[in-house]
């Protein structure tokens, strides 16, 4: 699917409060086909010594705030920089899901991070070392229609997914009636680290009155059933549709993906529609999913410990900054 265009872009007197200290930040525009105009603003830093490479976060939710960050605690901004890589964040000045058009789709959408993520790595990555990017929840759907839509395999180097992506599949996180639950991490498949769980794919906890509102249907109508219009439209704009459009084929790009098992939300079960499509190490340059017990909350993946007892933040930080699998130029 096509790009957009960024435009406006002018640079900040100070960073908005939650940029990491001594950031330099810009508010630009973000224009795509099929959606109204957005605005947005972007912030990097970049480490003291040599630069291993660039490191672009977008955050959970509507993706109006940059991903927790600053000096102190388990922030990533933080831990990235001291590995020695440019951390770029993102605040949308609007939901970024919402087209803002009487026709929506979240895919089309999807445009809107995937044009600023090309875009820093057309003016701001300096070629040096990994072009990478990581997201949280609905951040990490930005990343996943990026790949599968919008070319974004062609220069990224190093994908962190945590907690989703949860648009794999729009229609049976909506539908009435409920879709049963489904294994993630079945019996040998590719890539999982851990044994296998259940979850389900409904929108629980809000989520079902947000994707109403980005999707343009009601979802999980109460009324038992659902039209076949309204499924095929939530289809249409899930990361996996059915279609001939995506791809899951990034030989130049590795992939982590880091999932709760507590099943308190659909976030495993939407992301598991999406890596169940990752069969076999010629799709990737390096991959795995890895389960997460003892969550903090839903989605709380840092907090949680992989199936090696190591906390989550640690095996992500790790695991974005290794110098086989992690952020390292492959293009």
């Amino acid at each position: 699917m096509p790009l957009g265009v960024v435009t406006h872009a002018n640079k900040l007197a100070s960073c908005p409060p939650e940029y990491y200290p001594g950031a330099t930040c810009y508010e630009a525009t973000v224009s795509c086909p099929n959606t109204a105009d957005i605005g947005v603003t972007y912030g990097y830093t970049s480490p003291s010594g040599i630069q291993r490479g660039t490191i672009m976060l977008f955050n959970g939710g509507a993706g109006m705030r940059p991903q927790p960050g600053g000096p102190g605690g388990n922030n990533f901004d933080e831990s990235y920089l001291q590995a020695g890589y440019q951390i770029v964040q993102t605040a949308w000045a609007e939901d970024w899901e919402d087209n803002g058009l009487p026709v929506k789709s979240i895919k089309s959408s999807a445009c809107r991070a995937a044009t600023l993520l090309n875009y820093v790595y057309q003016t701001i990555y300096d070629h040096n070392g990994g072009m990478c990017a990581q997201g949280m929840s609905a951040g990490s759907g930005e990343l996943a229609y990026a790949l599968a839509y919008y070319g974004a395999s062609d220069y990224l180097d190093k994908v962190e997914l945590l907690s989703g992506p949860v648009f794999g599949n729009v229609e049976q996180g909506c539908m009435e009636p409920d879709m049963n639950p489904i294994t993630v991490c079945s019996s040998g498949q590719f890539g999982c680290v851990g044994a296998a769980w259940q979850d389900r794919p409904q929108y629980v906890d809000g989520a079902q009155q947000a994707v109403s509102k980005w999707s343009g249907h009601q979802c999980q109508p109460g009324n038992n059933s659902t039209p076949l219009q309204t499924d095929a439209a939530w289809k249409a704009m899930s990361i996996v549709d059915d279609a001939a459009g995506p791809s899951f084929t990034y030989p130049k790009t590795a992939m982590a993906g880091w999932l709760c098992s507590n099943g308190l939300n659909n976030s495993a079960a939407q992301g598991q529609f999406f890596y169940q499509k990752f069969t076999n190490q010629s799709q990737t340059a390096e991959y795995s999913l890895t389960r997460i017990d003892n969550c903090k909350g839903a989605e709380g993946v840092t907090l949680g410990t992989t199936p090696q007892r190591q906390l989550g933040f640690d095996a992500i930080n790790a695991d974005m900054t290794s110098p086989v699998a992690g952020c390292i130029k492959r293009h």
